[in-house]
């Protein structure tokens, strides 16, 4: 084969890699992830392909969860349900910027949330690991 054809089948390939994730209908998700993510029904097949992808593999891991950590998981997709699209914006954005932050700052941003809220040290999370890569949770 031509060196050229094997660069544009190559070309190609890593294109279709990078193309964003494809929107799955309510009805294509699977009755356990449906049944977790119930609050999100009304308004799934409007979410943008990363979060419904986010959430179908969260629904996904929510049966190997302790039942505290599933309840934090209702919760979230709850609270994320009842955001507002521009909410929802600027918690993307917020979220966004503070993982660009260099680790120990990202920290100390918690840490002072967390102190502004009245949560301890762990805060809501329980285990004090705020560098899961999950925004903190709001009250």
């Amino acid at each position: 084969m031509d060196y050229r054809y094997q660069l544009i089948a190559a070309l190609c390939a890593g294109a279709l890699l990078a193309l964003p994730a494809a929107a799955a209908e309510w009805q294509s998700l699977t009755p356990q992830q449906r049944s977790v993510l119930k609050p999100l029904a009304g308004q799934w097949n409007n979410l943008p392909p990363d979060d419904q992808e986010r959430f179908a593999r969260m629904a996904d891991r929510y049966p190997q969860l302790p039942a505290d950590k599933q309840e934090r998981v209702r919760e979230r997709i709850g609270r994320w349900a009842d955001l507002s699209p521009e909410d929802r914006g600027r918690a993307r954005e917020n979220y966004r910027r503070l993982r660009e932050l260099p680790p120990e700052q990202r920290r100390a941003v918690i840490e002072r949330i967390h102190r502004e809220r009245g949560d301890g040290p762990n805060g809501r999370h329980g285990d004090g690991d705020h560098d899961s890569g999950h925004p903190p949770k709001r009250k």
